[in-house]
């Protein structure tokens, strides 16, 4: 059986990639579809708001791995503060 990785915030799938490259499995949750060109999720994605989501909505797939990458321009704190002036 293969390990499987939950991929939050995917995007087009870059930690998926290279998870698939070495034999994992992949369930990818975003807001939205991303697609540019040819460029798509590689994995099997589940549009979905990360922040409705628990540790037992992802208990039945039972993932080895969990990884983030959240869109650091929303989530960033100091804003202008970090722009050099």
């Amino acid at each position: 059986m293969k390990p499987l990785v939950i991929d939050l915030c995917c995007g087009l799938g870059g930690w998926t990639r290279g998870f698939l490259s070495e034999g994992w499995e992949a369930i990818g949750f975003d807001i939205e579809k991303h697609e540019y060109g040819d460029k798509r999720y590689p994995g099997e994605l589940i549009l979905r708001d990360i922040t409705t989501l628990c540790g037992y909505d992802l208990r039945c797939v039972n993932p080895a791995l969990v990884v983030a990458s959240p869109p650091c321009q929303k989530l960033l704190v100091y804003g202008d503060a970090l722009e050099p002036r």
